[in-house]
């Protein structure tokens, strides 16, 4: 009898182990938040490495509540409510860098734009400079027209576009500024 009676408490540690409950208010409230982060309108454009983090998190919590291990659920439930609720508050404060970071590359284009312009004009009065002004002339009216789209789409609040396109827009005014002023660098060395 005294042999069997160690097995009374290994059978009653298993019993309490497998009558555990899953954490239903954590997950419930880590499944409401990540819901409340993906249908939060800037959250997927402005904090998508946040919004990311609480959806794996959540899924990691799903796989330990399938698995039965509870407290790692609970404590993946914690975290993924948290991640997700970071993400909502990021968003708004992403959005204004973005929204800064867009109205400074607009600016920056629109600067580009008018040296290049100068620097065209200036090009075009001289002879044998062997540049071709009509493309020349194509690449900068195309970044322009670039320019005005970055504008278009700040005004519709879409700063990571405007951002995005004011950027190729100054690229490409760079690249054309610095082939025009070689060549009229060229030609005037020649004279």
């Amino acid at each position: 009898m005294k042999r069997r009676l160690w097995l009374f408490p290994l059978i009653a540690i298993f019993a309490l182990a497998s009558c555990a409950k899953a954490p239903k208010a954590e997950v419930e409230a880590a499944e409401a938040a990540v819901a409340r982060a993906e249908k939060a309108p800037d959250v997927a454009a402005y904090a998508p490495e946040e919004l990311k983090r609480a959806q794996n998190l959540l899924a990691d919590m799903r796989k330990e509540l399938a698995a039965k291990r509870y407290d790692k659920a609970k404590a993946f439930a914690a975290s993924a409510k948290e991640a997700a609720d970071a993400a909502v508050a990021a968003a708004p404060a992403n959005k204004d860098r973005a929204k800064g970071r867009a109205a400074s590359l607009i600016e920056t284009a629109k600067s580009a734009y008018a040296e290049v312009d100068k620097l065209l004009k200036a090009a075009a009065k001289l002879k044998k400079s062997g540049l071709d002004l009509p493309a020349k002339n194509a690449a900068l009216v195309g970044a322009k027209s670039g320019i005005a789209d970055a504008e278009a789409a700040y005004a519709a609040g879409d700063y990571l576009k405007a951002a995005d396109i004011a950027a190729k827009a100054e690229a490409a005014l760079a690249e054309l500024k610095t082939s025009v002023g070689l060549a009229v660098q060229a030609t005037t060395r020649k004279k």
